[in-house]
């Protein structure tokens, strides 16, 4: 059996490229990304002219600069770099469905191959389109094709830019992965200097290395890459490609008034929000296109201070924009999208916390319609000790409202019936054709039970065989054959 493949992109110094994308200009000069916007801020990634210069990560701005006049440096926004790796995520799910983007590492992905050689002709074919793509798409970046994801990884990082490599065994990729050294892989300058005195400098030397003594010599970092790069196997753990948070909102007729239209937004940006948060995200940008009545299309972009799940302080902005706006026709069609990026814990728990359910305004609903309706209008269901079902419950008139309690869930969820206030008589089970007996609910796929419930000697004898009957059509009925009377009766329907 042929050993599974796993292919690795590379797209070196993400942020670098996002800013040099920014500033083309500074594509010949010494240009670095830095931490923070001030003389001390810590530089994170340097381009090829700043790395001549000895200007390497690690080192203050104000250091690199005394190094070469000619630097350039830009802050980088986190934001920026999960747009770039969402966009990027997009980009190799047109080759694969499977893909994995590094949480450590911006910019390097695992992606599966499995089932798309066929499509391509080869894996070679394969991974040569999908090296194109990110080139057309303005990246540097480089991609190996192996069968181990760390070894994969390695050789993608010395691959060089603009190169696609395609591993011919596993025997190949390891002697290539031991060659591979310990400064390209992004291991920290600690750990670095530390083997440099012993003179490892490659991942197979390393390898060499006894695993249990890692830690104690050389700490966590050391013995979690020797996990990694060892022969250990490690499945993939693929994002899922989600659908963008999109809504709209239908001005019938078109309106130009910009209350009555924020009041309309104000209930689709709360469910949206609801949506953004269930992804364990925060706002980043609104998108708002205003489509007019006769005339055409009005895009607008609205980016927050900072990732943010507060609808009211949004909705604040958006009032503002529409007031700079002078629009040639009144609007007939909002459509909303929401970007999202991951949000903090606190930012989610105070989300949860305002769209908590107000008792005190449920309380005031009941009562108007208890004085509209009468006291019976508003009821709910409680148990009662009853031997047959349809006495098990009962209804009685709701006087205050409160949160659910949450029982023991680590038992057998029970099944929800809709039980009919009085069973309902079924024909009679014919002898000969007894999928026509339903008529028009469908032929019986499948019965379950009896469930024996009698007694009742003291008003009238009751003896039923209840049954879950699976039909055709894809309902579950709840029916049960009444002994004593000899007939079977449909008692309700399971959700």
């Amino acid at each position: 059996m042929p050993a599974s493949r796993i292919a690795c992109v590379d797209v070196p110094a993400l942020p670098l490229q996002l800013l040099l994308s920014r500033q083309p200009q500074w594509r010949p000069l010494p240009a670095v990304v830095v931490r923070d916007d001030r003389p001390q801020g810590v530089i994170l990634w340097a381009n090829a002219h700043a790395r001549r210069l000895r200007i390497l990560p690690g080192m203050t701005f104000a250091a690199a600069r005394s190094l070469s006049h000619d630097l350039r440096a830009a802050v980088v926004e986190p934001h920026e770099i999960d747009a770039a790796v969402s966009e990027l995520h997009l980009a190799l799910c047109n080759f694969t469905p499977r893909v994995e983007p590094s949480t450590q590492e911006p910019g390097v992905f695992w992606v599966d191959p499995s089932g798309m050689v066929p499509l391509y002709g080869s894996i070679e074919q394969w991974g040569q389109a999908l090296a194109e793509a990110l080139r057309a798409a303005g990246w540097v970046a480089s991609v190996a094709v192996g069968f181990h994801r760390y070894r994969a990884y390695a050789i993608a990082r010395t691959a060089g830019p603009r190169r696609m490599q395609v591993l011919p065994s596993p025997h190949l990729e390891s002697r290539r992965a031991a060659k591979v050294p310990l400064s390209a892989l992004g291991i920290s300058p600690k750990l670095r200097d530390h083997l440099l005195v012993l003179g490892i400098r490659t991942l197979g030397a390393f390898l060499r290395l006894p695993a249990a003594e890692l830690p104690t010599r050389f700490g966590s970092e050391a013995a979690k890459l020797h996990a990694l790069a060892s022969d250990r196997w490690s499945p993939m753990q693929p994002r899922p490609l989600e659908d963008p948070v999109e809504g709209e909102l239908q001005l019938e007729p078109p309106d130009a008034n910009h209350t009555r239209l924020l009041f309309g937004l104000k209930g689709t940006l709360h469910g949206l929000m609801k949506q953004l948060a269930a992804r364990h995200q925060a706002l980043s940008m609104l998108h708002l296109e205003l489509k007019l009545d006769h005339a055409g299309a009005v895009d607008q972009y609205i980016e927050p201070a900072g990732p943010t799940l507060d609808v009211v302080s949004l909705l604040d902005l958006v009032r503002l924009r529409l007031e700079s706006l002078t629009l040639p026709a009144p609007i007939e069609e909002v459509r909303v999208r929401l970007e999202g990026t991951d949000a903090t814990t606190e930012q989610l728990a105070l989300f949860r916390t305002q769209s908590r359910r107000d008792l005190e305004a449920a309380g005031r609903a009941i009562a108007r319609l208890r004085a509209a309706y009468g006291p019976e209008s508003v009821t709910r269901a409680t148990l009662r000790a009853a031997h047959l079902p349809e006495a098990s419950f009962a209804w009685e008139p709701v006087q205050h409202v409160g949160f659910p309690s949450v029982g023991d869930a680590r038992g057998p969820l029970p099944l929800c019936r809709r039980v009919l206030p009085r069973p309902l008589p079924l024909p009679a089970r014919p002898r000969h054709e007894p999928e026509a007996w339903l008529g028009r609910r469908g032929t019986i796929t499948g019965l379950d039970g009896p469930y024996r419930v009698s007694g009742g000697w003291w008003v009238r004898t009751v003896e039923r065989d209840y049954y879950f009957a699976h039909t055709s059509t894809g309902e579950t009925l709840w029916i049960f054959y009444d002994r004593p009377r000899r007939r079977w009766m449909l008692h309700g329907f399971v959700d």
